[in-house]
């Protein structure tokens, strides 16, 4: 009955992403940050306790469902954030080329 305890770690990775995918849809940024630690370190513990024996069929459907639902909230994860890192990413660009032309003018 161990492989109870990883789908069940499955499914709780599954709602930590629909959690990481509502802040992300509200712009929360810091929230979304605690959850990404914090489904990291169930993802670790799923990495070290796999299971080695095969699972029975609802076992499975349950594990697979929950792959597909993590897989697919964080594709639109990133769809989300895409624009906000590109944003982000010019400004850091802007601030840096502003940087050196100050201390290239300054001297």
């Amino acid at each position: 009955m161990e492989y109870q305890n990883t789908i069940q770690l499955y499914e709780t990775v599954a709602k930590i992403m629909q959690q990481m995918l509502h802040a992300a849809k509200m712009e929360d940024w810091d929230t979304l940050t605690e959850l990404e630690a914090f489904c990291a370190q169930h993802i670790a513990t799923l990495k070290t306790i796999e299971d080695a024996q095969p699972l029975p069929k609802d076992a499975l459907k349950r594990k697979v469902a929950s792959i597909k639902s993590i897989l697919a909230d964080d594709r639109e994860i990133r769809n989300l954030i895409s624009p906000w890192m590109a944003k982000l990413n010019a400004l850091m660009n802007t601030n840096q080329t502003e940087r050196r032309l100050t201390q290239a003018y300054s001297q």
